[in-house]
């Protein structure tokens, strides 16, 4: 529903777009100098908001994370949507051959279907983050509804874990002016991604480790999927394959796997 919805969305916003754009233009012709100066700088004016809302790593709406500059070489390894039983289970199991921490930016929902897995990722080493409750597309909702699904993500980590989430990445990496303050208000500091690897097209197990280890570079936050969404059935088992891979690839080049708050941390 949710990518019907942006569909639409984006659709209805490019027609008016378009069709305002030929009017501005009609009319610019005959107006005062003046006047063409203000079009002009509301034109650009919404070509920068529309860029903060859909560029992940746009500072238009606040600072936001898609790098670090840690002491040594490390990158961190991130999973999104997740957790997704058998997979993230599997995942899970990989780090742990490869002695490797990683980040899981859980959904809510998923967290509260799959605990167990939740607290075994903690358990384990893991950092355990937030991105929302049901992967809503934060631009469309009021700042009530996007501090609420931060929030109660956020209290049933805490539950499941003991330890409240310190990074929210915001689903699509889509933010407006309101989702750094609410997360920042939840106790969370606003991360993007590096690198994404477009894992949940299924483009193959080898498409997904080749993407990865051509882009793997000293503080480098890698986005991988546990889960698409809220996807009733989604297939991570591509990722599972591929994760062996990057892992020894990383390790062979000397870089350390990191927790996202262990790479920020030494960042600082």
């Amino acid at each position: 529903m949710t990518i019907a919805r942006i569909v639409v969305t984006a659709a209805a916003v490019n027609g008016t777009l378009v069709a305002l754009a030929s009017r501005v233009w009609t009319a610019m012709s005959a107006a005062p100098p003046r006047m063409r100066v203000w079009v002009v700088a509301m034109l650009v004016l919404d070509a920068v908001v529309l860029w903060g809302i859909f560029e992940r790593r746009a500072p238009v709406f606040g600072r936001i994370v898609s790098r670090a500059t840690p002491r040594t070489p490390a990158i961190a390894v991130t999973f999104d949507d997740g957790p997704t039983e058998p997979y993230t289970a599997q995942i899970l199991d990989v780090l742990r051959a490869h002695e490797a921490r990683a980040t899981f930016f859980v959904l809510g929902a998923r967290a509260e279907a799959a605990p167990e897995v939740v607290r075994r990722a903690a358990a384990e080493g893991h950092e355990i983050a937030n991105h929302g409750w049901d992967h809503e597309a934060l631009p469309l909702h009021t700042p009530s509804y996007i501090r609420g699904t931060i929030g109660r993500t956020s209290a049933l980590v805490a539950h499941l874990t003991g330890v409240r989430p310190r990074l929210f990445r915001a689903p699509f990496g889509w933010r407006n002016p309101w989702v750094g303050a609410a997360a920042r208000r939840e106790g969370c500091e606003t991360v993007a991604w590096s690198v994404g690897v477009y894992d949940t097209d299924r483009p193959g197990a080898d498409a997904i480790a080749r993407r990865a280890i051509d882009g793997l570079r000293d503080g480098m936050i890698l986005l991988l999927h546990d889960g698409r969404s809220l996807d009733p059935a989604p297939d991570a088992s591509q990722v599972v394959a591929a994760l062996p891979a990057i892992l020894a690839a990383a390790r062979q080049r000397g870089f350390r796997l990191l927790t996202l708050s262990a790479l920020l941390a030494e960042s600082e």
